[in-house]
């Protein structure tokens, strides 16, 4: 079931369920306000021939307004009669209405303490409603009121209310049909250029901005999703494309040295040198695979953040490093350098950056690493990094002109960047003020 049925049966049974209240509470209404009329109207009619019947020098001769007191009881009313029933039986009412049927209830008010009675009856096809009444002298007083016409209006509304209901329910099935085409045909051409794409791979289609509100907010967001997809995949080909190329100068020269390993004529001394630089060769392979792979895996899934403090992965990270080299290597500190972070990226991003500046101090300069105020810098003394080459010293494989000859995949600084993008962090790189490169990570938190 789409989308568009089911607004529509929403919408429909939503409206079929307030129709059919609001039709019930009309009738209940109704039928109550017609009803407390029909009531009032007895009562109010009772009330006056009993005040009449209390009067002093009080005859029923005097009912049909003919005595001296001149007061008609049983007057002339349209829709309602008028009876009385006296004490000795005898019934007195117009001759031109029916006569009000007199009923056990009736009969028993005098004996069960009771001063009225009210029911429905039928009289020559109409309905009415009548009231008795006990009379100080044990007469009873009948007022009857024709509901003929609550009757009908009751009938008529439980006709035309569900008709009503019924046309509202179409009505609004209707409408609400012609919103949700309205309202659905974006997300629909939403779908098929999803579905296209997701069939022809094909990256590059930008899906036309159309409606407005959440459907052009989610026209955008798909647009964003499909610009971070062909930015991954480009950044996948280039990584590939970049990684085949730093692999094949290690490999070319393994070819060449296995060549050469075949020659009868080659010397001891010659073969020790030749498998030496194959073993180096096999060493960069190593450290190329765990750069990229470094890169390919997803770190934020691996391990999650933890408050870590940045001055004891320095000082780890700087006594490993000091075992590799003969550079001095030192660490200084200040305050603030609790951050969060994920340990192990972040004590390899900090390897790196270490690594990175021993290398370029040419086994003759000190390394400083410096904590504080939530950042870590390692400072070196080398030929420094020129302004043509900062900007592009995070960027995967790249090797600055001056440093081609030095070993090295370009990948560790990547790395770095990498490890700053996944924690919301900044990494730069500066002058130093004594010779060298300032290269630094800054966390927020």
């Amino acid at each position: 079931m789409n989308l568009r049925t089911r607004y529509v049966i929403v919408t429909s049974t939503l409206v079929f369920v307030i129709a059919t209240a609001m039709s019930i509470g009309a009738y209940r209404i109704a039928s109550d306000q017609l009803e407390n009329q029909v009531t009032t109207s007895l009562n109010q009619r009772a009330s006056r021939i009993l005040n009449i019947v209390t009067r002093p020098n009080f005859n029923w001769s005097d009912a049909f307004g003919r005595g001296p007191v001149n007061q008609a009881i049983m007057q002339t009313e349209v829709d309602a009669i008028t009876q009385v029933v006296l004490p000795n039986g005898q019934i007195l009412g117009r001759r031109e209405y029916p006569q009000l049927p007199i009923t056990d209830a009736d009969r028993a008010l005098s004996s069960n303490n009771k001063a009225f009675h009210l029911e429905s009856t039928s009289i020559d096809g109409h309905e009415f409603r009548v009231l008795t009444v006990l009379g100080s002298d044990g007469s009873l007083i009948q007022v009857a009121k024709d509901t003929q016409i609550l009757v009908d209006a009751q009938q008529g509304m439980r006709m035309y209310f569900p008709i009503f209901a019924a046309i509202a329910v179409l009505i609004s099935g209707a409408f609400a049909w012609f919103f949700a085409t309205r309202i659905t045909r974006p997300i629909e051409h939403l779908a098929e250029a999803a579905e296209s794409i997701a069939q022809t791979q094909d990256l590059d289609r930008t899906i036309e901005l159309t409606g407005t509100g959440e459907v052009a907010k989610l026209t955008r967001s798909f647009n964003t999703m499909l610009e971070a997809l062909r930015g991954s995949v480009s950044r996948q080909r280039q990584l590939v494309q970049d990684a085949s190329h730093e692999l094949r100068t290690p490999l070319t020269s393994l070819r060449a040295n296995t060549e050469l390993l075949e020659r009868a004529t080659l010397s001891d001394t010659d073969r020790s040198s030749i498998l030496a630089d194959m073993r180096a060769e096999v060493d960069e392979l190593a450290e190329l695979s765990a750069e990229l792979s470094a890169l390919a895996t997803d770190q934020r899934k691996a391990e999650n953040p933890v408050s870590i403090d940045l001055l004891e992965v320095a000082n780890e990270v700087v006594v490993r490093a000091s075992r590799r080299t003969t550079v001095s290597i030192t660490v200084h500190a200040t305050s603030d350098t609790v951050i969060t972070a994920r340990p192990h990226q972040l004590e390899r991003a900090l390897s790196n950056l270490v690594d990175n500046a021993v290398k370029f101090s040419a086994g003759t300069s000190a390394v400083e690493v410096h904590v504080g105020a939530k950042r870590v810098e390692v400072r070196d003394h080398g030929p420094g990094i020129s302004d043509e080459d900062k900007p592009h010293v995070f960027d995967r494989f790249y090797r600055a002109v001056a440093t081609r000859s030095l070993p090295g995949s370009g990948l560790g600084l990547a790395i770095v960047a990498q490890f700053v993008q996944d924690h919301d962090a900044n990494a730069y790189v500066l002058d130093n003020v004594d010779g060298g490169a300032i290269v630094g990570i800054q966390f927020r938190s």
